[in-house]
């Protein structure tokens, strides 16, 4: 570490809220606290200070003494996804598309399968600006971003009156082709200010300036909807933060994989931000153990999330969906199925057969062995009834578990019915659950390309520990990694990443007809002499569109009080060849187009990634190439943990055995060895069936399986 300080990351959860402290000498302390759903602040210091009083410190000695604190959240996901009433707002569009968000596109967006499968019969998105508060207003700007009808300032001062009159706390405001112009948003935005200078304005030109309007629109409603939450709930963090002696910015995870300090962050990257930590924590450890490839597999209280690391570099979706809702913001892609130790087993009643997920018990009321309510059986109560888990040492022993409230549960619910032993019951529960992970593994290395063979896989959550053996049993991977803070991963995750900013643009660029006989290169080479050659406007647009996003992007690294010469920038193009639908992400080996030599570099580049992608054989030249979107990423160094490496001890795990329990294993109870996590040393060799616990985790050995502790503290899992 660069500074002798603390450096600090919380992962704000559903159920618990866990904090990762990093020691000066690199050994970490994991802090978790139940989520505080109301006041957030409160769950973030309460994590904190739990993992402080395990060093033997008071909140405010750790965090006067921070180098840096760090913040994830899934709390504008969940306002999105669980329906949670945000502000009243209102949308300025253009006249003749105010039915927009009532169309919208993908239908089944965000139903789960069952739904899915009857398309016609799904209900669109609701509307998170109803169509009382939509208004059109006369403007228009063409594909080349000419403004074909100026905008009617006197429309768009009645439409501004209106919602005024209806109460809206922010405008929206998006019109089309606005990406290519902005003028006209500018013009409504002044208008706004002058007659309401209190009211939040968000406008799709500034938010995401990207083609195809439904998901641009829907970025930039979001953006308004869950901005005041975000920025109140982060300055309160900040204000706490500050009477306990912290004096530094406080880092916020983003969706597209890095931090950014809290003054200039974007609502819209927080979504799915806390999963995406987890993934910038096994491309550390990946790069940390020389790996060329890694997986993830993060089993949470109500989610099973899936991440690919492969050598080729870094995926982002193109259109995510938040909760029922397509938007034009990147993120890093991952794959989630609800599925997690809080899923609810039940009985289908048509089939009369067991069913586990993907519903949730969520945080309240939880599991019905938290004793808060809960009547229905979900797989933390079948670990426990099954005795992975130990009752007693839940939470360390803070939270008791009640067991026989669980067993009631299974034995009522799922046993009875279906003519089964209770324990049988419980047992049937974990492997259906861990089946239904396993298949969406397999499913995403089928889809992805992946050999197993050559990735590792990294486990880690509250609950990954505790499944992995059983969600990756034959698959082939060589070995399962995981990380001894597997159960706030995700906040470590978060303290390896730099300072990252991503901005996209459309600059929507078309290269004539190519012979259908001549590759992209041959063409240039043979019939471009000269930029002259292009079309009107192309390098102009072109070269404007990425100096903009370099202004854009290093402004704000700016305000976070970082120099030109610190930042690293990479740009990107998505294009693909004219009347194919869907674009390829390609790296961009130019910032500017200079020369004919540069747009050659320009044309290479995407031919070579086309035919990476799709072959020789999907290729359409006499299309032409159309260059859809530019994106921009810059990055900025932020203080780095580093690890702490121990020595060889030896083989014998005698030291760390706690004691031996009845644990239920593929039919029968089979006496198990319990071995005490944290006193495990490097190079102890446990064999299955074992039980590897800690206060934060459980780690189950099945026969079949090995684990070893390695030199860095974390357990490898593999199957013998």
């Amino acid at each position: 570490m660069e500074e002798k300080g603390y450096i600090v990351y919380v992962d704000t959860g559903g159920t618990f809220t866990d904090a990762v402290i990093v020691e000066p000498k690199g050994t970490f302390i994991v802090g978790k606290a139940p989520t505080t759903t109301e006041r957030l602040e409160v769950g973030f210091l309460n994590a904190i200070e739990d993992g402080a009083q395990k060093l033997g410190k008071s909140l405010d000695e750790v965090l006067s003494h921070c180098s840096q604190i760090g913040y994830g959240t899934t709390e504008g996901t969940n306002m999105i996804v669980s329906g949670a009433r945000g502000p009243k707002l209102g949308l300025i569009t253009t006249k003749g598309m105010e039915d927009r968000l009532a169309k919208g596109r993908l239908r089944a967006a965000g139903r789960i399968k069952q739904e899915a499968i009857h398309m016609i019969s799904c209900e669109p998105a609701p509307p998170l600006i109803p169509r009382t508060l939509i208004r059109g207003v006369t403007e228009r700007v063409d594909v080349l971003g000419k403004v074909v009808i100026s905008l009617n300032e006197e429309e768009a001062r009645e439409a501004i009156s209106s919602l005024l009159a209806d109460g809206v706390e922010g405008i929206a405001v998006c019109f089309l082709w606005s990406f290519l112009n902005d003028t006209h948003e500018r013009l409504v935005q002044k208008l706004i200010t002058e007659m309401a200078p209190y009211l939040m304005v968000s406008l799709s030109s500034e938010v995401a300036p990207v083609v195809r309007e439904y998901p641009r629109l829907n970025s930039t409603i979001i953006d308004l909807y869950i901005g005041r939450a975000m920025r109140e709930l982060l300055g309160r963090i900040e204000k706490r933060l500050s009477d306990h002696g912290y004096r530094r910015p406080l880092l916020v995870m983003q969706a597209i994989g890095g931090v950014v300090q809290s003054k200039v962050v974007h609502p819209t990257n927080t979504l799915h931000s806390g999963p995406v930590g987890g993934l910038t924590g096994v491309e550390f450890l990946k790069g940390l153990y020389g790996y060329r490839n890694a997986m993830g597999s993060d089993v949470g209280g109500t989610s099973f999330d899936v991440t690919i690391s492969p050598e080729k570099g870094e995926e982002f979706l193109r259109e995510p969906v938040v909760g029922r809702y397509e938007i034009a913001t990147p993120m890093r892609e991952i794959i989630t199925i609800g599925a997690g130790g809080g899923t609810i087993a039940w009985i289908d009643e048509v089939s009369k057969t067991l069913r586990v997920g993907p519903e949730s018990a969520g945080a309240v009321p939880g599991p019905v062995c938290y004793d808060a309510g809960g009547e229905i059986p979900t797989v933390t109560d079948a670990d426990l009834v099954t005795n992975r888990l130990d009752a007693h040492y839940f939470l360390g022993g803070k939270k008791k578990l009640n067991y026989e409230k669980a067993l009631k549960a299974i034995k009522e619910k799922i046993a009875s019915p279906l003519g089964m032993d209770v324990f049988e019951a419980a047992e049937a529960i974990i492997k259906v659950i861990d089946g239904i992970m396993q298949a969406t593994l397999k499913t995403t290395m089928a889809v992805k390309g992946v050999d197993p063979k050559k990735f590792i896989l990294f486990a880690f959550g509250g609950a990954g520990a505790s499944h992995c053996a059983g969600y990756s049993r034959g698959l082939g991977f060589p070995k399962i990694i995981v990380p001894y803070y597997a159960a706030a991963f995700s906040a470590f995750g978060a303290s390896t990443a730099n300072i990252r900013h991503r901005y996209e643009m459309s600059p929507y660029l078309r290269l004539p007809d190519i012979p259908f006989d001549k590759t992209t290169s041959r063409f240039l080479l043979e019939e471009i002499k000269s930029l002259e050659d292009l079309p009107l406007g192309f390098i102009e647009r072109f070269n404007e569109t990425a100096e903009s996003l370099a202004r854009k992007v290093l402004g704000d690294l700016s305000e976070e009080g970082f120099a030109e010469e610190q930042v690293s920038i990479q740009y990107e193009m998505l294009a693909r060849y004219g009347g194919q639908r869907w674009e390829i992400r390609v790296p961009c080996p130019i910032g500017k187009i200079t020369s004919i030599s540069d747009l050659r570099k320009l044309l290479l580049t995407f031919e070579e990634r086309y035919i990476d992608v799709y072959g020789t054989i999907a290729m359409v030249p006499r299309g032409g190439v159309e260059i859809i979107t530019l994106a921009i990423r810059a990055e900025a160094p932020t203080i780095k943990p580093v690890l702490a490496k121990f020595p060889y001890k030896g083989e014998d795990p005698a030291a760390a055995l706690k004691g031996e329990r009845e644990v239920f294993f593929d039919g029968s109870f089979v006496k198990t060895k319990v071995y005490e996590m944290d006193k495990v040393e490097v190079g102890n060799l446990i064999l299955g069936p074992a039980i590897v616990e800690s206060w934060n985790t459980t780690l189950v050995v099945p026969r079949g399986f090995k684990v070893t502790r390695d030199e860095y503290l974390n357990f490898v899992l593999e199957e013998i």
